[in-house]
């Protein structure tokens, strides 16, 4: 039969773990004994057995931990739905505020679209209607252009009769001076 673990407490309340040699802690004693350790606890003075008291306070100590996590979990669970509605009241008007603003910009965007379109159409009945007089002016300018050619092109005929006149005006004083006696 193993023997159990002896651990000594001393009259300051501190554990000795005898086999491991050192000081322990309730908690490391609440694990050994989880552990499934056979332990014997014993006051180093008196060598009276406190295995029995020493277990009951750390199951009391347990017990203890317990509740206060319990409380601790209360006090998280209250502070984060407090932390939640806080949250809302804050994120509500800032979610608000924002679709409001993203429905003005929408407002804004559409309008100017529509009034590109409503510009955009001006433009176009402009350019198309100045096209049209652009096209009636083209049209009087070439007719000019012509008249002024055809202008040219008598000026052109007459210098051209004009040079064959003086051509044939030459000729002619050139046989006159053959034929005249000196």
């Amino acid at each position: 039969m193993p023997t159990a673990r002896l651990i000594k407490r001393y009259a300051n309340r501190k554990l000795y773990d005898t086999e491991a040699s050192r000081y322990v802690k309730l908690d490391e004693i609440a694990k050994m004994l989880e552990a499934g350790e056979e332990i014997r606890i014993i006051d180093n003075q008196t060598k009276e057995d406190l295995t029995r008291v020493t277990v009951a306070q750390i199951l009391v100590e347990q017990e203890r931990r317990r509740r206060h996590d319990k409380k601790d979990g209360a006090i998280r669970e209250f502070i984060r739905d407090k932390g939640e509605q806080i949250s809302r009241k804050i994120t509500a008007p800032v979610t608000s505020l924002r679709s409001s603003v993203e429905e003005s910009v929408n407002r804004l965007i559409r309008t100017g679209e529509e009034r590109a379109v409503e510009t955009k159409n001006q433009f176009q009945a402009w350019v198309d209607q100045n096209t049209l007089a652009l096209e009636e002016l083209q049209g009087r300018m070439d007719e000019r252009l012509r008249e002024a050619f055809s202008r040219l092109d008598v000026l052109g005929s007459i210098r051209s009769q004009v040079d064959t006149l003086e051509a044939r005006v030459a000729a002619l004083e050139a046989q006159w001076e053959k034929r005249r006696p000196d």
